[in-house]
């Protein structure tokens, strides 16, 4: 929380206080809150918190500037005028703590990331040297019908998505379906792409994500890695 002036409070278990400038055009309101404007949240949590929060937050404001829900379609351009702001305010504050890391976010960030999983699990894949891969690969099915692969590389044949267990057990994700119908329609959809493309498939979670040696140890398990190290 981000709070004008001087305030004699302590930092809790769920609430920690920064004390920075801030200026009254970058307090916007929302839903009867007053609050720091996209921005300016944006420019703080990437320059205060761990990194993996920090790529997960920047790619989700990219998201809310440039994602199409309806279409499925990524403008990039409104999503480089949000990075722009956010740049702007780096750039303009060169000693500022954390300045290095959020740095190098603005750079990473990518608003293709529908999950914050995918976000970590992107950022540790750069930080392992694995290639980049295409994000929100769009695989047509046939008959208009396309599915979205949180990660793929086209050249190597192989696919990969974050797909947690709390896909099978969130009552709002399940909407009413029963878990068997939803391991049944992804199994169909699985189906779908690799009769479209050829290409090998694999997911994981948060299950495989306690920690990065974790993460890397599945990744070996699988053999992507090192077999995906760019050259």
């Amino acid at each position: 929380m981000t709070l004008f002036g001087e305030h004699p409070r302590r930092n809790g278990s769920d609430v920690t206080w920064h004390f920075a400038p801030l200026d009254e055009s970058e307090i916007v309101e929302r839903e009867g809150m007053r609050v720091t404007s996209l921005d300016r949240t944006v420019y703080d949590v990437i320059r205060t918190e761990s990194l993996e929060t920090a790529v997960a937050c920047f790619d989700a404001a990219l998201r809310l500037a440039g994602w199409d829900e309806t279409t499925n379609e990524y403008d990039h351009a409104a999503a480089e005028e949000c990075r722009a702001l956010v740049r702007a305010r780096v750039f303009a504050n060169p000693g500022a703590r954390g300045i290095i890391q959020a740095r190098f976010v603005t750079r990473f960030a990518d608003g293709r990331a529908q999950l914050p999983g995918e976000s970590v699990s992107r950022l540790w894949m750069a930080q392992l040297g694995i290639r980049k891969p295409e994000l929100q690969y769009r695989v047509a099915l046939g008959g208009g019908k396309y599915a979205l692969l949180d990660f793929a590389w086209p050249d190597a044949g192989l696919w990969c998505e974050f797909d947690g267990e709390v896909k099978y057990s969130d009552g709002d994700i399940l909407r009413g379906r029963h878990r068997d119908d939803v391991l049944a329609a992804q199994a169909e959809r699985e189906r779908k792409i690799r009769a479209a493309t050829g290409w090998q498939p694999y997911r994981w979670g948060f299950e495989q994500m306690q920690c990065f040696d974790e993460f890397v140890e599945y990744l070996r398990e699988i053999r992507l890695y090192p077999a995906l190290r760019a050259e």
